[in-house]
């Protein structure tokens, strides 16, 4: 173990299961510093989140005018620009060093963290603690499901949505070491997939041995809290998004797994090909890739990921 605190970045979107999971680290002394976010209809438990950096990634995103499932690729950009013009590495640097001077080892955990994580790491270095990330990782069907049962004209840019953060978030969190709990194994069971990720990022204090924390967190998991059952089949999506969110979810499963140069190679094609298919289903009413983005300009692997796309996936709309 390297000296200094430790900070635990807990990210994915809303309702992936990043309460349950921080939750589950908090029982192990992780702290969450206060004053904390309270309980609300649709996150009825505690869902471990610092008001202050809540309200900073609140602050950050209506400056840049971007949501938190924003499916426009340029949304990375007008976060960053508002990140650096609001100076929030420094004032996150200056925020951890005095939470983790009070409090040692730290959890982080915001929906909103997964689009600042690159002003947290370098925010961690500064404050002289150990940063590492730990992704909760949900099926996109049970994903847009759950956030859209009452909303159904919001699927196509929710999915998209999911699509855009999901790449994002596989990208920036290779800066630090980082581990994958599937939500699935999370809620059904935990111990195997947390400790196994707590070895991987050299977390010793989260220790199988600790009955009384295992017992706290078990307490703690609520195994019914898989309740959204989707099928795609229930959800009138364009076919190359379908498609492409169906590829971004098998890198995305693969990775606890295999987080390896094969996989990373996938996400770096996913990220190129996002952007057209975007374009297509946002601004296609005919939904032909060929007049929205000229074969010429297009790379000609991205060209031929999507003629496969409109070939094996089916038409809808």
């Amino acid at each position: 173990m390297t000296g200094g605190p430790r900070v635990v970045f807990v990210t994915g979107p809303e309702r992936s299961g990043t309460s349950t999971l921080a939750g589950a680290l908090r029982q192990f002394g992780l702290t969450v510093p206060r004053p904390e976010i309270e309980p609300n209809a649709t996150n009825p438990r505690r869902p471990s989140e610092s008001r202050w950096v809540v309200d900073l990634h609140e602050a950050l995103l209506r400056a840049a005018d971007v949501q938190a499932t924003d499916p426009r690729p340029l949304a990375w950009h007008l976060v960053d620009r508002a990140g650096a013009e609001a100076d929030a590495s420094g004032g996150i640097a200056a925020w951890l060093a005095a939470r983790t001077a009070e409090h040692g080892d730290l959890v982080i955990k915001d929906p909103r963290l997964l689009w600042f994580l690159e002003h947290w790491q370098r925010a961690a270095a500064v404050a002289g603690a150990t940063a590492s990330c730990l992704t909760v990782l949900r099926p996109p069907g049970e994903m847009v499901g759950s956030m859209v049962t009452d909303h159904r004209d919001w699927l196509v840019d929710r999915l998209a949505g999911w699509v855009n953060v999901m790449l994002g978030t596989e990208l920036a969190t290779r800066a630090t070491p980082r581990a994958f709990v599937r939500y699935w194994d999370l809620i059904h069971d935990w111990d195997g997939p947390v400790f196994d990720a707590a070895t991987a990022l050299d977390l010793p204090m989260i220790d199988p041995h600790d009955k009384s924390a295992v017992e706290r967190v078990d307490a703690f998991v609520d195994h019914t809290l898989h309740r959204v059952e989707v099928r795609w089949d229930d959800m009138p999506v364009p076919a190359p998004l379908r498609a492409l969110a169906d590829d971004t979810w098998a890198a995305l499963d693969a990775l606890p797994d295999h987080d390896d140069a094969v996989t990373r190679a996938e996400f770096d094609r996913l990220r190129a090909l996002y952007p057209y298919v975007h374009r297509k289903v946002t601004t296609s009413p005919s939904r032909r890739i060929a007049r929205i983005v000229p074969p010429a300009v297009v790379p000609p692997s991205v060209r031929a990921s999507m003629a496969g796309m409109l070939r094996r996936a089916p038409h809808v709309g």
